[in-house]
């Protein structure tokens, strides 16, 4: 090896500019995702209306996130919930190979004058910003300063080995197709990131050390590479989520299959679309042209194989569900959570989401022990009693679930607006837990005591009772639907049934006191029961106005979105 070349010099200038390249990109990453969460919701809601907008939804959440990765992760977490079909995933998969060559053109730009400017605009804003829109806007823009910058180091780091033969001639090598797809898929299957392997590749090129057919072949290997994290995502679930990473796994091996007998016109096709430099010569040529044609060549392959196999959406779901047949599923249990995936804490405001469903959850499953409880408290026996202390269990575990959940959500970046809707949610969480707390607590006790004492409850049910239970359950109901289909008027009325709740409650203790008239040690015990029991029940009117009031800043910012 000639002596001007330092290998543990250039090796950690190498590793150091990965690193600013990587963290750069999570800071842009972290910043896109603030600033354009809402955006991202409403992309999401819209994938299941038909492949081409779920190809455009795919795209654009991956161009935000920066990584294909995570939205097919994300897919897989979706599929895994139930919340969409594998069907409907394909399309979302094949939008995010196209959303990210957003993040290869963005780093074939030669803006080396303007990155001090990037990281010190950047890291004003981001540091000083008086507004919270200011510091997210300063964190994209320092992170795509620190992300050219490590691409600069990694050029700088490679710069010697331009006269170094032995590479010279590893790289000519590399233009066999195959050994460059190895190369790709392997490292991007090491460091987890496509983009990384593509800032490497444009980095060689940027130094003139890389021919543009190599770059490809890399690039190509890369797509492959880049399958592995879904792969593994969908270890431990259920096989519907497995066929997720089959199918990127597919998507992305049929397209390299039909590129890599093309790379030579894909070459000359990028060379004759890309910027050219007649007046460079050599190895300045190649460093001035190579980096956007390797960009170019990406965006091509990935917008032509998505062109070509979005009309095969349902084969390729079909072969997914060959290779990894449908297997019997545990049946889980209520209290289990169905929403509440890994995937989906990537973007608080997706994971905002999943929690509002499994928020709906815990409160229908409140919901019916409350309906089922006057009756096994009025005239059921010891087992029915057993049997809400059983479901209680349940609704205790989805509640600690769910604020465990939300807990994870909160240590990660997020906006003010998403911090306020974690404490509105968790504040629900306790609500809901409160009425079943009620139920078991208190009314089951006076169930217990109504048994051992022998007291005859059922003579005193009415038309009055009837109307007093009903409202009851009818305000907790329009509560809990205020969780998943937010609805202000709806929300009024739980806060104004007060009035007629309590009026019923009065009217309900004026009817006990006409059939009792106490005039026994059974009619005392009898109207005790009775009235603790309207006392409990008005309790649950009150839990429901809390939910309510509680969950108004989540409710509200979903009204206004």
């Amino acid at each position: 090896m000639p002596n001007d070349i330092n290998l543990l010099e250039m090796l950690g200038l190498l590793a150091g500019g990965l690193a600013l390249f990587l963290f750069g990109l999570e800071l842009m990453t972290n910043g896109l995702k603030a600033v354009a969460g809402a955006s991202l919701e409403s992309a999401l809601a819209k994938l299941t209306a038909n492949r081409f907008l779920g190809l455009i939804s795919g795209a654009f959440v991956t161009a935000v996130l920066n990584s294909s990765t995570i939205t097919t992760v994300l897919m897989v977490g979706f599929v895994s919930a139930g919340l969409m079909t594998l069907g409907q995933a394909v399309p979302m998969i094949m939008g995010a190979n196209v959303g990210s060559t957003f993040t290869a053109q963005i780093m074939a730009f030669n803006v080396k004058a303007l990155v001090p400017f990037m990281l010190a605009i950047g890291f004003l804003f981001h540091a000083f910003g008086t507004r919270q829109l200011l510091r997210q806007l300063g964190g994209i823009v320092l992170g795509l300063g620190l992300l050219f910058l490590g691409i600069e180091f990694m050029g700088d780091a490679t710069r010697p080995l331009r006269t170094f033969e032995p590479f010279i001639k590893a790289m000519q090598e590399m233009k066999n197709p195959l050994l460059g797809i190895l190369a790709g898929a392997i490292f991007t299957a090491v460091v987890q990131s496509s983009a990384a392997t593509l800032a490497v590749v444009i980095a060689l090129a940027s130094q003139g050390l890389i021919p543009l057919e190599a770059g490809i072949a890399v690039v190509l290997g890369a797509n492959i590479g880049t399958c592995l994290t879904a792969m593994l995502a969908g270890i431990g679930k259920s096989a519907e989520s497995v066929q997720v990473g089959v199918v990127h796994l597919l998507f992305n091996v049929l397209g390299v299959l039909f590129w890599v007998f093309f790379i030579p016109q894909l070459g000359d096709l990028v060379r004759h679309i890309s910027p050219s430099h007649p007046d460079l010569e050599g190895t300045a040529r190649l460093a001035a042209e190579t980096p956007r044609q390797i960009a170019n060549a990406h965006t091509v392959f990935s917008v032509s194989s998505t062109f070509i196999l979005i009309w095969f959406v349902g084969p390729l779901a079909k072969l997914a569900q060959r290779i990894v047949p449908a297997r019997r599923q545990k049946t889980k249990s209520v209290g289990e959570p169905l929403y509440l995936d890994e995937s989906a804490l990537e973007i608080p405001s997706v994971g905002l989401q999943r929690v509002s469903l499994e928020l709906t959850r815990l409160g229908e499953l409140v919901l019916a022990l409350v309906r089922r409880a006057p009756a096994a408290v009025v005239d059921g026996r010891l087992e029915d009693l057993q049997t809400l202390l059983s479901e209680h269990e349940e609704v205790d575990r989805l509640e600690a679930a769910i604020l465990v959940y939300i807990g994870r959500l909160s240590q990660g970046e997020h906006t003010q607006e998403d911090g306020q809707q974690m404490v509105g949610l968790a504040q629900t969480a306790n609500n809901l837990e409160s009425v079943s707390d009620i139920i078991t607590t208190k009314l089951v006790s006076l169930g217990q005591q109504r048994i051992v004492e022998s007291i005859d409850l059922a003579r005193l049910r009415d038309e009055t009772t009837s109307r007093f239970v009903s409202a009851v359950m009818r305000n907790l109901e329009q509560a809990i639907q205020t969780i998943d289909h937010p609805n202000a008027s709806d929300m009024a009325e739980v806060i104004a049934a007060k009035r007629e709740i309590e009026d019923l409650a009065a009217a309900t203790r004026k009817s006990l006191m006409e059939k009792l008239q106490l005039a026994d040690k059974k009619d005392v015990q009898a109207f005790r029961i009775a009235t603790d029991m309207i006392e409990q029940c008005k309790q649950i009117a009150y839990f429901a106005r809390r939910i309510v009031r509680d969950y108004e800043t989540v409710v509200t910012q979903q009204i206004d979105g």
